[in-house]
């Protein structure tokens, strides 16, 4: 097999001095940082008396300032331990502490790069960001690329090291924030330039607040829905290689020079490449699916075409619809393209086995376009619904769930709710993309397949199933959504589901309600106990790092319990362009092989998660170049996590997890553990009370 040529975004560097001088004081003065008591050296503390926070100056001499030297680098000492084996520790208080200088670092750079002119964001405690101008012209905009410099001590090496990044384009209007004033709400308005400057709108200075004229405004996300400018579609190319052409790029033009090199002296090699004992791979089963009669593939739309795993569990399945009266033309399209097909999709009862079946007269069409919900529930009422029946309605919406107007987005969920309270799953489908496809001749079958697949999985049928061994284990995921327009994070949790992808059931919290979110996940164990007697493990899926105080309550409850088992929280981040990537120099495309992991340290791990299985095997560019997924594993036990085998498992069930995705038939990267949740929790704050209908906590009604 071809040897692994994988390299980090990571520049490393040596410190450019063996000894440095900061000066402290307990006074706040213009130019100073302010520390935590914790980073600074003993002599601080001991000069200038115990107090939560000292003030220093890593380059400028101070009068009545305590001076200190201190090296870069600890000593270590060393000394025999129980066993008789000799080791080595750090001399407490030999060194400057990392983080106090990774500041002086980031103070360095940010000095560098706005002493030449350039546009530099006020961030000295993480990380410097750099804006550089581009050459494209709009007689509305000036653009700027963005790149992070971030300052990391013996992360990955033994050495300094600096992670660059690409973070995209920013915008920035012409006209000043004086044009907008009339119309635009101030809270839309959040970066903003002023003399050749970046600030936070609230934190202009008096003399930006003189002259509004000469300030102008960064687009973002609130500011584009103010001027109902539309949002644009998400970039599908390569990633990773307009990422790595930019990183490229910026490191010869502005790190690769004697100048920046005086204060940060890289070394030579260029970008860090990644050492081949860090790198594994998933086992090579991991991302089989299993279809009708046993049937295995790694790609669900050739294996769907054998039958789904297990079709719906219900004999008797009534569809029909839901539609506004203008919408009746779209209704009667997908009534023949679900009974008949078309192109690729054959029907939802051959391709998907769904039985489909639509009684005369019992669609419901309304006339009032900006309130049909009266309408809706008054024809419900009407209806003779027979309970040995299972329902699915096709809702036709005149909206897209993407609308920016927020009581058309509130019509899309209420719908929803009102069905789900009568027991009723529902599938959405907007009427604007059927007619948009059918009238330009464009390929609907492609999204009628993801269509019937949601709806095959929302009738409890199970389109494909891990290929794995059951174990007595519980897997719960929990996920979260922040609600930009009440800016309050929601949780979905307590998603439990066996080892071989089978769903439970699942919750949902406001981001507080970390008791009821351990309740929840207790009462999965217990419904997990008595049906399989005893359990080995629980294993959480976290969409962030678990605090303590998020942990105990669980850890109390199986002790409650009498349950003494491990507890694996496994934290799962998606890897936005501000962190750490890898890239394969030896393809083209640059992107690593799906199962792929690396070893960042402190049991951190990189996953690749994508389609491309193999160095021969085709690769659709279609499936997309997802960034890897970040993860981090802890255990109640610490002594299992120094277990490989153990840690090889659980990121080969991250990965496996990954696809179960049943709302498409393109692979995800992010595993439906904390993708399904997330996507509830995006629902969740339109539904009254903030509650979920009883019959929506144990299917899968939100695909």
């Amino acid at each position: 097999m071809e040897a692994n040529n994988l390299s980090f975004n990571i520049l490393t560097f040596n410190h450019p001095e063996e000894e440095l001088t900061f000066w402290f004081s307990d006074t706040d003065d213009k130019g100073l940082m302010r520390v935590h008591k914790n980073l600074v050296p003993d002599e601080v503390i001991n000069y200038l008396g115990e107090r939560n926070h000292y003030y220093t100056s890593f380059t400028k001499e101070h009068k009545n300032f305590l001076a200190v030297s201190k090296l870069t680098k600890p000593v270590y000492e060393s000394y025999i331990n129980n066993e008789g084996e000799k080791k080595w520790k750090k001399i407490n208080n030999s060194a400057f502490t990392r983080s106090l200088l990774k500041r002086y670092y980031n103070t360095q750079i940010h000095n560098h790069f706005k002493g030449k002119g350039h546009l530099v964001k006020p961030n000295f405690i993480n990380d410097t960001e750099i804006w550089l101008p581009n050459d494209n012209f709009s007689s509305e905009y000036r653009f700027f690329e963005k790149y992070t410099i971030k300052v990391q001590i013996a992360r990955i090496t033994k050495q300094p090291e600096l992670l660059i990044t690409y973070e995209g384009t920013s915008k920035v209007f012409r006209k000043s924030l004086v044009d907008f004033m009339p119309d635009i709400d101030p809270s839309c308005f959040n970066w903003v330039i002023f003399n050749s400057n970046l600030y936070k709108f609230d934190k202009l200075p008096e003399e930006g607040k003189q002259n509004y004229e000469n300030v102008y405004p960064v687009l973002n996300f609130k500011l584009r829905n103010a001027l109902q400018q539309q949002t644009p579609p998400p970039d599908r190319s390569n990633k990773y290689i307009k990422f790595k052409d930019h990183i490229d790029r910026f490191y010869q033009t502005y790190l690769n020079t004697d100048e920046f090199k005086k204060i940060i002296p890289l070394d030579s090699n260029g970008f860090l490449q990644v050492d081949e004992l860090k790198i594994n791979h998933v086992n090579d089963n991991s991302n089989q699916l299993v279809f009708k009669d046993g049937h295995k593939d790694n790609i669900p739309y050739k294996g769907i075409k054998k039958g789904p795993y297990k079709t719906p569990d219900f004999a008797r399945i009534q569809f029909f619809f839901i539609f506004h009266d203008s919408d009746k033309d779209v209704a009667k399209l997908l009534h023949g393209y679900f009974t008949n097909g078309i192109n690729s999709f054959n029907g939802i009862q051959s391709s998907f086995k769904v039985p489909y079946f639509t009684k005369e007269k019992f669609s419901i069409a309304f006339s009032n376009l900006t309130n049909p919900l009266p309408e809706i529930e008054d024809a419900l009422s009407n209806r003779n619904f027979d309970p040995e029946t299972h329902y699915m309605a096709i809702y036709v919406s005149h909206y897209s769930k993407q609308t920016r107007n927020k009581h058309n987005k509130n019509l899309y969920y209420k719908v929803k709710e009102i069905l789900l309270k009568r027991g009723i799953t529902s599938q959405t489908i907007e009427a604007a993309k059927v007619r948009n496809d059918y009238n330009n001749k464009k390929r609907y079958d492609f999204s009628l397949n993801n269509i019937a697949l949601a709806i095959l999985a929302k009738l409890n049928g199970i389109p494909w199933q891990l290929n794995t061994k059951l174990k007595k284990e519980l897997i719960v995921g929990v996920g979260a959504f922040k609600n930009l327009d009440t800016n309050v994070r929601y949780i979905g949790s307590a998603f439990s589901f066996s080892n071989n992808g089978k769903f439970n059931r699942f919750e949902c919290f406001h981001n507080n309600q970390i008791v009821e979110l351990a309740g929840s996940i207790i009462n999965q164990v217990k419904e997990f106990v008595a049906v399989n007697s005893n359990m080995d493990r629980l294993v959480i899926h976290f969409y962030k790092n678990m605090s303590y105080k998020e942990l105990k309550p669980i850890e109390d409850g199986l002790n409650d319990l009498g349950l003494d088992i491990p507890v694996f929280i496994v934290s799962i981040n998606k890897t936005e362009s501000n962190d750490i990537v890898a890239f394969d120099n030896n393809w083209n495309d640059l992107m690593p092989l799906s199962g792929l992991f690396i070893n960042i340290g402190n049991n951190h791990f990189l996953l690749f998660n994508n389609t491309r299985y193999s160095l021969n095997s085709k690769f659709n560019s279609n499936d997309g170049y997802p960034f890897p997924i970040k993860l981090k594993i802890r255990c109640t036990d610490e002594e299992l996590i120094k277990d490989y085998k153990i840690i090889k498992e659980l990121i080969d069930q991250v990965y496996q997890f990954s696809r179960m995705y049943w709302k498409s038939l393109r692979q995800q990267n992010l595993p439906v553990t904390i993708k399904y949740p997330e996507m509830v929790a995006e629902m969740f704050p339109y539904f009254e009370g903030h509650e979920i209908p009883e019959f929506g906590k144990d299917n899968l009604w939100f695909l």
